[in-house]
């Protein structure tokens, strides 16, 4: 194996001194990187914090499921960043306000306040984007604490989606308009879910299959009546279509399904897989875009998958990750040809011992190593190899196919 040895680095900015760990793999005595913030906007657990298994048992338990660490040997590694704070709060403001006036108003359409905010935010998303135009689609790790974690689970998978599927439109030239348009569909098409009958809780698995279904026309029929474009209203009722006519609620095939909207599709599924909503076992990003190239061409559009795989940041800069080896360490690179395989500065023993001097490995290079878990974790219960057989199993009969459509 080539090592590169890396030795003490001077700090550059303070705030740099951070890794990304899943909450229920920190241990007591890490150090927070970054403060932790209540709904309401107060300090929860401030930077420098010093997490104990009580606090680290907590914040699993409110749904954060990710941590900004302080870590020895990585002061150098900044993780990359989606987009700004400050456009992050914008963002949780309005989907907060779209909750609130959706599942404790009642209401049966949005107030005009309410459609002004998420239109300012949109705008916001967008002029953030522009501005970081070279950046690869990247998580969004959020660091305000809903109390309730359906709501918070919520609100992550619509950023995500609504900051993957807005940069792809950036990137496929649409005009300010439309774009804001995407932004917003991007962000609220799953609104829908918040009229079914239970809220957030009414699920593919927990009611029956038509109801759930429902909540694509419910969004629809929503953002219509209130005001919104037409493109962001076709973002929720559109969202669950395949090129194969095999999708829902109309069966759709190809070009009958916005082009733009498609991004939303498949964004909606990658998340999904990735964190493993819906009580499913979450998945390695690599083998989440596995199981969208085993519906390239049938469910998906092949040049779209191609060029989500050419532009997504598998692993983040600063995401820790485990080894085949056993080994931990954190990515602190990577290659714009081969995104699946970062540069990982190794940093603990298998046995989640520091290192004194920890050495870089890349993965492009030393092919016989492999990404196995994120964080300190072993494995994950479902390998892209799963995933791949089940999809094919389940493709024999093209309607049957379900976890690729109700998610």
């Amino acid at each position: 194996m080539t090592r590169e040895r890396c030795g003490t680095r001077a700090t550059t900015r303070s705030d740099e001194k951070m890794i990304i760990v899943r909450t229920n793999q920190c241990r007591p005595g890490m150090k927070l990187g970054r403060s932790i913030y209540t709904e309401q906007g107060h300090v929860l657990a401030g930077r420098g914090f010093i997490l104990t298994e009580h606090a680290i048992n907590k914040l699993a338990q409110l749904g954060l499921p990710f941590l900004h660490i302080e870590e020895e040997g990585t002061e150098d590694i900044a993780p990359d960043q989606a987009i700004r704070d400050e456009t992050i709060i914008v963002l949780h403001g309005a989907l907060s306000h779209v909750m609130d006036e959706l599942l404790v108003g009642k209401r049966d359409v949005l107030s005009a306040n309410v459609v002004r905010f998420c239109h300012d935010a949109a705008k916001m998303l967008v002029a953030d984007l522009r501005e970081r135009r070279n950046h690869l689609c990247l998580p969004v790790h959020l660091t305000t604490m809903l109390a309730d974690g359906d709501k918070q689970h919520f609100l992550e998978h619509a950023l995500n989606v609504g900051v993957c599927a807005t940069r792809l439109g950036l990137e496929d030239g649409l005009n300010s308009e439309n774009l804001h348009a995407l932004a917003m569909g991007a962000i609220l098409h799953d609104v829908g879910r918040l009229l079914l009958p239970g809220g957030l809780k009414c699920t593919a698995k927990d009611s029956s299959l038509e109801k759930y279904m429902s909540h694509t026309e419910l969004g629809y029929r929503l953002l219509r009546d209130s005001g919104f474009p037409l493109l962001t209203a076709h973002s929720a009722l559109y969202h669950h279509e395949r090129i194969d006519g095999s999708g829902y609620p109309y069966g759709l095939e190809s070009n009958s399904i916005h082009k733009h909207i498609q991004w939303i599709s498949m964004f909606d599924l990658f998340d999904t897989l990735v964190n493993g909503r819906g009580n499913n076992s979450p998945m390695l990003p690599h083998e989440a875009l596995e199981v969208l190239y085993g519906g390239a061409g049938i469910l998906y559009d092949l040049e779209k998958v191609r060029r989500m795989r050419d532009n997504l940041a598998l692993f983040p800069k600063g995401t820790t990750v485990r080894l085949s080896s056993g080994e931990i360490g954190v990515v602190s690179g990577f290659h714009e040809d081969s995104k699946q395989r970062p540069i990982v500065r190794v940093i603990r023993t298998p046995e989640g011992n520091s290192l004194r001097y920890p050495y870089e490995v890349d993965l492009k290079q030393q092919l016989h190593l492999m990404i196995s878990g994120l964080g300190s974790e072993k494995s994950f219960a479902v390998g892209a190899g799963a995933a791949a057989a089940d999809w094919s199993s389940e493709t024999k009969e093209r309607r049957s196919n379900r976890v690729f459509h109700v998610v």
